[in-house]
């Protein structure tokens, strides 16, 4: 794959956390600060003045105000709408109002203008408006369309909203842009704790503030959304022997030291549930330190602001930051340089940064030089103020950075329309496009982003639901300029380009968690294999800091199901450890239905498996055994009936079909996480604990059979779900689970040989056919290219998975990660790879050989080494290779068809080496 750049020999190491190790030297943690939080001085909200405002009206019932350069109701500007009374016999003014501009000085009114506005549908249509303040100048526009220009003798203030009796209205979309293009102020009302406004509701829709009757609504707290820049100088007579770096900042941050980037790692810090806990990120400085001049150079942008989606965690305070640099000379002395009341701060020359709506930077306003030694400050910059310390407690971050991978080059270029080019990059990728340009100063380059393109070659942003992804680089003017943004991140294949008369080349940059590879896949099949490519690239994109669900639209957010049923997967893609030891804590106090909060069960249980790590398993039990109980309480008859269960199955759209046997799911992954707390509290020597959880264990599992089977192993409605789950978790008698897998057969053949699964079904399909003799049956479902399906997706020229069957719906992403479970199987089943003790010092390995598939090659890379698996069929017979790594032995189970037909013995236990074998078999094997 072309975004991973680490070698595919690199072996993956124990964790230990006792030290901190770099090139050359063990640095020692500690958590103790000297430094104090910062910020910047922020302009108050009654100061604005010369800005324009543009909001989105929509008018449910006879009319809204938008109030501008707003003082106090004596003294305001405001456009007002009512609705126009159909008048008998007139029908052309039903889809109108009546908008009428004007201003209250020292509480006498002025009206301006009054219009007629026409509405594409009644209570529907948006009404875009936008307000220029210019030298005490009014522009007013609607919709586009120039409604008024006056002079006003205010024009001072903020914003607000105004609804009388009888009248109702959402206002989405607010933003405040100052006369020099910086983004003064922006909300897009999706979070009732972050609306900064007197009055109103998130409307129902989850994005939009409601009035409604006589409110008025006043913006009295908003938020700066601005990308200040910090800097700090200081000197040194030594040059020090070490020199470790601390930092933490509400907002994103870049750290620059003597004008050098410290690292390569962007979007920082990471994501966390921020009430509880901060990770700071650590730095060894030291070959970036200089003998007498320094600059500490931080540059901040908004990141999890307070307009990142209101289910994720999000900063809900203004830009702040705390760093210390800790310095050690040779003479054993030490200096410590924090942030503190010394360093000074200047607005650097983006003018609006956003997670979904983008960047826009304006070269010219750069300040060249700002984090070198020599640098003098103008006017613009002044003293930082102290920023009071958030709730959160600081801890070290120890999980990979998010980085940039290698770029990609077009695979095409369309011309849809003059002066636009929309470039293609074959690949799905999270992160963002990267250019070079030449042209006069001010010409400005404009890029949007989005996963599709319609039939005329230009984007189709339809994926992008309200994020914006737009990108704009306003040209400095000298030679040939480089840019990318750094605090905004896309997903998408194809950018639209407007460049004008510029000279411009570009490429697009993979940003995710710099994780490890581990493991590899190849087979005989091109269509399993680029599914294979599918999903690794579905599950990077979506791997910020927190593992997402999306990564084209306006969410992002930490989904506990959708990790869930992908994270076995991901540790056997790539080295997962570090990464999930972080989200574990992030989730630990999540406290909802088995199908969401049953990650920090299964979670830690999966990290034990694979990596033998018992810490995690130690770390997580008082998590895990308070969650069981928690679920005990609230279910005492064992039936858990609520949660999103098999989530998006095939379905015909809507909210109401992407649920799915939400019961059965539920109690059935229920059964499995108590009984992961049951093993984990034995393996912890907690024996009373065992015995609690394993007795609850079989209870949950009486009530499941009571409840879901209907006899003859046929579960619940007996679709492919209900069939699935009880086998998938040993949960049917073992005298009918030859007869639940017939049924699951069955359930598949009634789909035409289509799969009918949401995301837990899909996770197990692979391995509840295979384990029961049905793997000719998982092959050819996998191999359908007609919808629903994987190859469905694939022959529409998908390279990430959708986050639905379908194509195009209500609710549909190109670039979800959640399907991606199955691929456990390619490893396990077709491989026939598994642990046969906690981080493979004993190896399972027993391939599964479909009929119509010739080759199957993987690879897995553990704490003791390299473990190979592959087989391929020829004229001669089916030949087997194995290598099992030193510190390890291995349990070979061969195919029992061909070593029954060959009276040869099926399973060989192995010492470390290579091995082969080769077996004639029948030609329909």
């Amino acid at each position: 794959m072309t975004s991973m750049k680490r070698s595919e020999s690199e072996r993956i190491d124990p964790i230990d956390e006792a030290v901190e190790r770099t090139d050359n030297q063990i640095v020692m943690k500690s958590d103790q600060w000297a430094a104090e939080w910062i910020t910047r001085k922020a302009q108050p909200c009654e100061d604005w003045t010369a800005y324009q405002a543009e909001v989105v009206l929509h008018i449910e019932a006879d009319g809204a105000s938008f109030l501008f350069g707003y003082q106090d109701e004596n003294n305001h500007g405001g456009i007002e709408f009512a609705e126009n009374q159909k008048e008998p016999g007139n029908d052309q003014l039903v889809n109108s109002c009546l908008m009428s501009v004007y201003y209250i000085k020292q509480g006498i009114r002025h009206n301006l203008d009054e219009v007629a506005v026409s509405l594409l549908e009644r209570k529907a249509a948006p009404i875009k408006l936008k307000v220029n303040t210019e030298n005490k100048v009014w522009h007013v526009m609607v919709n586009e369309q120039r409604i008024c220009s006056c002079r006003a003798a205010s024009y001072e203030g903020t914003v607000g909203f105004r609804t009388k009796e009888g009248q109702k209205a959402v206002f989405r979309d607010l933003k405040l842009t100052g006369t020099n293009g910086r983004v003064l102020y922006s909300n897009r009302f999706y979070d009732p704790q972050t609306t900064h406004c007197t009055a109103g509701s998130i409307h129902a829709s989850g994005n939009g503030l409601a009035l409604e009757g006589n409110m008025l609504s006043i913006c009295t707290s908003p938020l700066p959304v601005d990308s200040p820049l910090f800097r700090k100088t200081f000197d040194l007579t030594l040059l020090p022997i070490e020199a470790r770096l601390r930092i933490y900042s509400i907002g994103w941050y870049e750290l620059h030291i003597n004008g050098n980037r410290a690292d390569e790692r962007v979007l920082a810090p990471a994501n966390t549930p921020y009430n509880h806990s901060m990770l700071y990120d650590t730095y060894d400085v030291t070959h970036l330190i200089q003998e007498r001049h320094n600059v500490l150079g931080v540059w901040l942008g908004n990141g999890y602001h307070f307009n990142y989606s209101r289910w994720g965690w999000k900063w809900n305070r203004d830009k702040a930051l705390i760093l210390q640099l800790d310095l050690r000379f040779e003479d054993g002395s030490t200096q410590s340089i924090t942030t503190d009341s010394s360093w000074s701060s200047a607005a650097g020359p983006i003018l609006v940064n956003d997670i979904y709506d983008g960047e826009s930077y304006d070269a010219r306003l750069e300040q060249l030089g700002w984090s070198q030694p020599g640098f003098i400050e103008n006017n613009d910059w002044s003293s930082v103020v102290s920023a009071e310390p958030p709730a959160g407690k600081l801890k070290e971050n120890q999980q990979p950075p998010v980085v940039p991978f290698e770029p990609l080059e077009p695979t095409a270029v369309f011309h849809p329309r003059p002066g636009v080019n929309v470039y293609d990059f074959g690949q799905n990728i999270s992160g963002w496009a990267r250019i070079q340009v030449k042209g006069r100063a001010g010409s400005e380059v404009r890029m949007k982003y989005s996963e599709l393109i319609d039939e005329s070659g230009c984007i189709d942003p339809w994926t992008n639901r309200n994020a914006k992804a737009s990108d704009t680089y306003i040209l400095r003017g000298e030679g040939e300029e480089k840019y990318e943004p750094r605090f905004t991140y896309h997903g998408f294949r194809y950018v639209e380009v407007s460049a004008g008369s510029c000279w411009i080349s570009i490429q697009a940059v993979p940003v995710h968690a710099d994780v490890e590879s581990a493991g590899t896949f190849e087979c005989s099949d091109e269509m399993l294999n680029q599914l294979y490519s599918n999903i690794r690239w579905s599950y990077l994109n979506n791997l910020a800091s927190i593992p997402t669900d999306c990564c084209q639209r306006d969410e992002r957010t930490p989904c506990l199901m959708d990790s869930a049923v992908v994270e076995e997967a991901g540790m056997h893609h790539f080295n997962m450890q570090r990464y999930y030891r972080k989200w574990l804590e992030d989730i630990e106090d999540s406290m909802t239905n088995p199908d969401w909060s049953g990650d920090k069960v299964s979670l830690p249980w999966h990290l034990y498996q694979h990596y033998n790590d018992l810490e995690a398993l130690r770390r997580s039990y008082p998590s895990m055994n308070t969650y069981i109980d928690h679920l005990h309480e609230k279910w005492p008859e064992h039936i858990v009936k609520e949660g999103f269960g098999d989530w998006c199955p095939p379905n015909d759209d809507g909210w109401e079909n992407y649920f799915h046997e939400v019961e059965l799911v539920n109690t059935s992954v229920y059964y499995k996480i108590t009984s992961i707390t049951a093993e984990t509290a034995s393996i912890l020597g907690i024996h009373a604990d065992y015995n609690r959880y394993l007795k609850l264990a079989g209870d949950i599992n009486r009530a499941f059979q009571d409840k879901f089977h209907t006899g003859d192993g046929i579960y619940g409605s007996a679709s492919q779900t209900a069939q699935l789950m009880p086998l998938a978790y040993g949960m049917v008698p073992v005298k009918l689970r030859a007869a639940a897998a017939a049924r699951l057969v069955q359930a598949i053949a009634e789909k035409d040989g289509h799969l009918h699964t949401g995301i837990y079904g899909t996770r197990y399909l692979l391995d509840v056919l295979a384990d029961y003799g049905h793997i000719d049956t998982a092959y050819e479902l996998l191999s359908k290219k007609e919808y629903p399906g994987f190859g469905y997706q694939i022959e529409r020229g998908a390279t990430t998975l959708w986050e639905q069957w379908s194509e195009k719906g209500g609710m549909h992403s190109h670039d979800h990660a959640m399907f991606g479970g199955i691929s456990v199987s390619f490893y396990t089943r077709l491989a026939g790879i598994r642990p046969n003790s906690p981080g493979y010092e004993k190896i399972w390995i027993e391939p599964f050989i479909p009929s119509k598939l010739n080759k199957v090659s993987a690879s897995l890379r553990t704490a003791y080494g390299l473990i190979t698996s592959s087989w391929k069929k020829d004229q001669a017979g089916l030949h087997i290779q194995v290598e099992v790594p030193e510190g390890t032995t291995g349990t070979l189970v061969m195919p029992a068809a061909v070593v029954t037909a060959a009276k040869l013995p099926r399973i060989h236990e192995l010492n470390p080496g290579k091995y082969s074998f080769s077996l004639p078999f029948e030609r329909n094997l």
